[in-house]
C-alpha cells in the first residue's frame, strides 16, 4: 500500500528515505519527523502524508469531506498563515519548499478509499462486524511505519481501539521463516491455499457503492 501514498501523484511525495517527512504533529505550530535527524525537509512519504492529514483533520483545517479550508475560515487559528494557495490550488505549508495540496489529499482519499473499501467488502462476505476484530494487523514496512492513531482518524483501518492494531513488519518473510524451520506450520502452509479465496472487488455490484460511502472521513465525533 506504500507506494500508494507516496507516488509521483502526491505533489511532494517521495519514497521513506533521507529528506522525507514521516510523522506529523500540528498544535501551534508545526512538528515535523523527518527520516534522517537533522535534515532539511525533501518531501513527504507514506506515513507522513497519513498523519499530516490526520492532524489537519483534528486541527479543523480539514473537514470531514476531505476540503482544505482557507485562511478567511479559520482567521484565529495559529496555523492559518500555512493555508497557502499553489498554482490556484488550496495546499498547507508544511515546511519551506515542501506542501501537501488539495489534490494530494483527493489522492490519498481515494487509495485509503480502496483499501477500506476491501476490508469492508470482506467483513461484510464472512458477516463479520467491527466489534468481533480482535486485532487489526498491518504488514509490511509502510504498516511498521504508519501511526496507528492516524490511520484510524481518516478511515484508513476499522475503527478499534488503538491498542488492537498491530505493525507486525515483514510478515510474508516471517511466514517462510516459521515454514522452513517447522514441518507442522510448513503442512499449515500447504493447505492454506485451499481455504482461501480470491475476491475481485471491481466485478462486485456492491463495490461502487461501499467506495463513494468511505470517500470521506470519519466524523470526529466517531474517533475516540
Amino acid at each position: 500500500a506504500g507506494p500508494a501514498f507516496e507516488g509521483s501523484q502526491i505533489k511532494c511525495g517521495m519514497r521513506a528515505t533521507t529528506g522525507a517527512i514521516e510523522g506529523v504533529t500540528l498544535g501551534d505550530r508545526v512538528e515535523l519527523q523527518v527520516i534522517g535527524g537533522d535534515v532539511p525537509p525533501e518531501g513527504i512519504c507514506g506515513s507522513g502524508l497519513v498523519d499530516a492529514v490526520a492532524q489537519l483533520l483534528l486541527a479543523g483545517l480539514l473537514d470531514h469531506s476531505g476540503r482544505l479550508r482557507t485562511a478567511d475560515a479559520v482567521a484565529d487559528h495559529p496555523l492559518r498563515e500555512r493555508l497557502i494557495e499553489v498554482d490556484g490550488v488550496r495546499a498547507f505549508l508544511l515546511a519551506e519548499g515542501v506542501y501537501l495540496t488539495q489534490r494530494d489529499i483527493r489522492e490519498l482519499q481515494f487509495a485509503k478509499g480502496s483499501i477500506a473499501t476491501g476490508i469492508k467488502v470482506l467483513m461484510d462476505i464472512l458477516g463479520v462486524r467491527t466489534e468481533d476484530l480482535d486485532q487489526v494487523l498491518l504488514g509490511g514496512s509502510f504498516g511498521s511505519y504508519l501511526n496507528p492513531e492516524s490511520a484510524k482518524v481518516i478511515g484508513l483501518v476499522p475503527p478499534v481501539d488503538v491498542d488492537r492494531i498491530i505493525a507486525v513488519g515483514n510478515s510474508a518473510g516471517e511466514g517462510a521463516k516459521i515454514a522452513l524451520l517447522s514441518y507442522r506450520e510448513r503442512q499449515v502452509a500447504f493447505e492454506l491455499p485451499s481455504r482461501i479465496e480470491y475476491v475481485e472487488l471491481s466485478g462486485r455490484a456492491d463495490f461502487n457503492d461501499s467506495f463513494v460511502a468511505v470517500l470521506g472521513f470519519p466524523q470526529l465525533e466517531t474517533v475516540p
